[in-house]
């Protein structure tokens, strides 16, 4: 994929297996744009725009927006998870999105709920792939043979735009695939990366008969560690980008500067072509391959055309990047930037906001009992999994504990000044802390009600129990874990 998402720095097999048991929460991290895509066509009919608290649904250019959150797709609690998403071609049942989870599968066309896609079964999902007419689809990820307690990997493809899959490879076990990328001018071209143990190494796996097959060489990531693949030319099938963090994420904190590597025979050798200081959260390619994007959120947006030296165009906290029909769109932080989504037309110097966080609703004319509309329940009755929906309200900012990034968005406000020009707070109240959700009565109150929140108060000082509040119905708030800050947004 072109943006890459946020993986569980936990590459060796031995620690892969306790992916399928992961024992954390998802909900109360800081909201977070991850990675965004587009259907097909140059008016794409539909937008997906993954969070840190569910998925945004984009409709008519981005002109309107739903959310759905994590159970709409059975995945979030108690996992922390961030899923690959694609979308398929267009057809009579609509555009199908696809969406990767730890055991599975998921696929929707109505904004309302999805169902598990049979031929995945329980596998656990390691990548998506989709070309830009959305006709192939790849899906990538492994299993636990029951044998030999080890791990399998498979590739699964689809030719008819994501509605059924066949798998067309199955082996190399002691390694683990990690990402996947089909060739936008040769699907039949695909890579892979993947690391191996005994001893840990970097793979790249490469294709020419659409994954039956795989050659496998060393992947020289120039010291860095951890590479995943973040386009392929869209004219030239033999030139790969690969991203790789310059610090093992098994032991560093947070990896922090990102390396940008290019092959033009194949993935046969890599160049480095980029470094950022900190976390390259975002990737971007133009349409004939000449100019390439990259950013984070502390290095802003930086381009580069024609294997000239990159620059920066813009100070956006950038959040991830994607390039669709001669427009660039970039995710940024809403608390200084004043969006979580925007498109440019002009590489960058400009952005025209599509959504905020701040304004947002569930999909309208869902049925109750669906997904993303509860049905009549008991007041008071606690949520489980079998039976949580999203909540009536999308997440909101609300007075409390500062979190890691609303202390890092505090520090950029003087930076965000200059920028623009103007006076006051840069992109609103940048200390409020960010409160998970509890899915019982629509409201948002952490992780669970283990702890009493600190803060009593609510929002420019309303009060627990009169509708105004972030809680449910003025249920007791409670503490969520200190937000994770993604490592990539893939």
């Amino acid at each position: 994929m072109i943006a890459p998402r946020r993986r569980v720095p936990a590459l060796g097999l031995g620690l892969a297996v306790a992916l399928f048991a992961s024992a954390s929460l998802a909900n109360g991290r800081f909201p977070t744009a991850q990675m965004v895509q587009l259907s097909a066509g140059a008016h794409p009919a539909r937008i997906v725009l993954r969070t840190t608290f569910g998925v945004l649904l984009g409709e008519d250019d981005g002109r309107r927006w739903s959310w759905m959150c994590e159970d709409a797709f059975g995945y979030g609690r108690p996992d922390v998870w961030d899923p690959p998403v694609a979308f398929g071609s267009p057809g009579p049942d609509g555009v199908p999105l696809l969406l990767g989870i730890p055991g599975g599968l998921r696929r929707t066309t109505d904004a309302c709920g999805s169902t598990a896609v049979p031929e995945v079964g329980t596998d656990y999902t390691a990548d998506l792939s989709a070309t830009g007419d959305g006709r192939t689809v790849h899906w990538v990820g492994s299993f636990l043979d029951p044998s030999t307690r080890g791990l399998v990997n498979r590739v699964r493809a689809s030719d008819d735009g994501g509605r059924s899959f066949r798998t067309v490879y199955e082996g190399s076990p002691g390694v683990l695939f990690l990402t996947m990328e089909a060739a936008p001018s040769n699907p039949r071209r695909v890579y892979l990366t993947a690391r191996a143990e005994n001893p840990t190494r970097d793979l790249l796996y490469r294709s020419d008969d659409g994954a039956m097959t795989l050659t496998e060489s060393p992947l020289d990531l120039h010291g860095g560690a951890e590479g995943w693949i973040s386009a392929v030319d869209p004219s030239d099938p033999d030139v790969v980008y690969v991203r790789s963090f310059a610090d093992d994420p098994l032991r560093a904190r947070d990896p922090g500067a990102t390396l940008l590597l290019r092959s033009s025979d194949g993935g046969a050798r890599f160049t480095e072509i980029a470094r950022t200081t900190g976390a390259m959260r975002g990737f971007a390619l133009s349409g004939d391959g000449r100019t390439v994007w990259v950013g984070g959120p502390d290095d802003g947006l930086l381009r580069s055309v024609d294997g000239a030296a990159f620059e920066r165009v813009s100070g956006v906290q950038v959040q991830c990047l994607r390039w669709h029909a001669g427009a660039l769109y970039v995710c940024g932080n809403h608390v200084i930037d004043g969006f979580n989504l925007a498109r440019s037309d002009d590489g960058g110097r400009t952005m025209v906001p599509l959504v905020d966080f701040r304004r947002l609703g569930p999909p309208t004319g869902c049925a109750a009992g669906t997904a993303v509309r509860r049905s009549a329940r008991r007041p008071g009755r606690r949520c489980s999994r079998a039976s949580a929906r999203c909540p009536t309200r999308a997440p909101r900012w609300t007075r409390g504990r500062e979190t890691r990034e609303g202390r890092a968005s505090r520090r950029s406000r003087a930076v965000a000044r200059r920028e623009r020009g103007a006076g006051g707070r840069a992109g609103g109240a940048w200390r409020r802390g960010w409160r998970g959700w509890r899915c019982g009565g629509g409201g948002f109150t952490g992780r669970s009600n283990r702890r009493p929140w600190p803060s009593r108060r609510g929002p420019r000082g309303a009060r627990p129990g009169r509708g105004r509040t972030p809680t449910s119905r003025g249920a007791p708030s409670s503490a969520g874990p200190r937000p994770r800050r993604s490592r990539s947004d893939r």
